[in-house]
């Protein structure tokens, strides 16, 4: 059955979480400078990168729940501080601004125009609050190549749960079988899609090599070739 519908997760797939972190961090820094009695962009860096784990934080390091208010806190705690901000504050920063500083993966918005232009819908599929969700495509600017943006804040379910997945195809008119899955995690997104119905494909470089996946790549623009492959079959 011929594939109509490419799906994508967010994190590590169309945005680098890791680069994304340290853009961020750098402009924190610059922010906050006035209230600072040191300016330490690179120690920020690192805190921000400690607590965050490329959006898979350690449960012993959320001291406040979700990761914008742990780090919040680790920031507040570790920095040299004139005038510190509270931690609400901080923590609301991280929800407005982090987004902004999307970091796009190489070829991504290339793909996007290439995957519309020969007809295919697209559907995000993430696993975190909606608003975080969009703040970061928008971000990036590719908000408009979307048919459908599904989160786990949005529907109620995590992926790898089958319901995030399929759902999502409900909602683009495409059965599970017509759909091309995209993402970095093993079980989140791999097994997720597949046992929802859907192929997958692993990028591969974020979490250690999971030998027994078929089906992966290095590059976004490999997809095309797997798009090839199960269209002729």
């Amino acid at each position: 059955m011929p594939i109509q519908a490419v799906l994508f997760d967010l994190d590590n797939t169309l945005t680098h979480r890791d680069l994304t972190a340290q853009a961020y961090s750098r402009y924190l820094a610059e922010y906050y400078a006035p209230a600072l009695a040191q300016v330490e962009p690179d120690k920020i860096i690192e805190i921000v990168r400690r607590i965050d784990n490329g959006g898979y934080p350690k449960k012993e390091l959320l001291t406040h729940g979700g990761i914008g208010a742990s780090a919040a806190y680790a920031l507040l705690q570790e920095l040299h501080w004139l005038n510190p901000p509270s931690i609400e504050e901080l923590a609301q920063f991280w929800f407005s601004q982090f987004g902004r500083f999307a970091v796009e993966m190489p070829a991504a918005e290339q793909v996007l125009t290439q995957l519309k232009d020969e007809g295919y819908q697209l559907a995000i599929v993430s696993n975190g609050g909606h608003d975080t969700r969009l703040n970061t495509i928008r971000g990036l600017g590719i908000e408009p190549y979307f048919d459908e943006i599904i989160s786990s804040g949005l529907v109620g379910f995590n992926k790898p749960q089958p319901e995030i997945f399929q759902i999502t195809a409900e909602r683009l008119g495409v059965q599970p079988t017509q759909c091309l899955y995209i993402g970095d995690h093993p079980i989140n997104d791999v097994q997720g899609a597949t046992e929802a119905g859907m192929h997958a494909l692993w990028m591969q470089g974020f979490h250690a090599d999971a030998e027994h996946i078929q089906y992966k790549i290095q590059q976004l623009p490999e997809i095309f070739a797997h798009l090839q492959l199960l269209n002729q079959a």
